[in-house]
């Protein structure tokens, strides 16, 4: 599955070279197997996470035990910042596939920042980002319908991934991303194919015109 970040540019994107040695060299690394706990929700053990390799998962297991999918994050990104300011993770963090994590404790990490001002700067454009990415989620929640949801995730994702042309998905996690039923997404994605706007596949939709895609999104005050 391609990485669901909502388009962001990860915590490394910002940072030199210089720094990310620095971070490293002061972190802890650790490993997890596929389907491992990273983090569990109300840990106590705060610390800022910086994806090293691999993907994580995260988000919440609800009451029936499933989980809900808020976001997939991948090598360069960042998690932990809130955790460290309430003491305890928010979030259930779960690992996709191998997973390597340099972990930062809160002791470290201010003497860091410290050090190099830049990081912390770094860290501010990435948050921001975020923030503004958080909002528009909530704008669109509550103005736009399933469709145009769907279509401005796969807009957003198409080329970044493994496929060129298109994002690797399952069905299943367009809905947790979402909050919607596999019911709802299934029909938004016939409403899209219907409309020329993508062509559905095993694991994978793929975007014919992807200028269309756009122009279709503003028009539907999507974008």
């Amino acid at each position: 599955m391609d990485l669901l970040d909502f388009g962001l540019r990860p915590l490394s994107a910002f940072l030199s070279e210089e720094v990310k040695d620095a971070v490293r060299r002061r972190a802890r690394r650790r490993s997890f197997g596929d389907g491992q706990a990273v983090h569990r929700r109300g840990d106590d053990e705060a610390r800022l996470c910086i994806v090293a390799a691999g993907m994580v998962r995260f988000g919440r297991f609800q009451h029936d035990g499933s989980f809900k999918l808020l976001a997939m994050l991948g090598p360069g990104a960042h998690y932990g910042d809130v955790a460290l300011l309430r003491q305890a993770f928010t979030q259930n963090v779960v690992a996709h596939g191998q997973v390597e994590i340099d972990m930062i404790d809160a002791e470290t990490l201010e003497s860091l920042l410290h050090e190099r001002p830049d990081l912390a700067t770094a860290l501010w454009r990435c948050n921001t980002a975020r923030l503004n990415a958080v909002l528009e989620l909530y704008d669109d929640a509550r103005t736009l319908g399933v469709t145009a949801r769907l279509a401005k995730v796969i807009y957003v994702h198409t080329g970044r991934g493994e496929l060129p042309d298109g994002v690797a998905c399952l069905q299943r996690d367009l809905a947790e991303l979402l909050g919607v039923s596999k019911v709802a997404i299934g029909k938004a994605t016939r409403d899209l194919e219907k409309a020329g706007l993508i062509q559905s596949g095993y694991r994978r939709i793929l975007v014919p015109s992807k200028a269309r895609l756009k122009d279709w999104l503003r028009k539907s005050g999507a974008a």
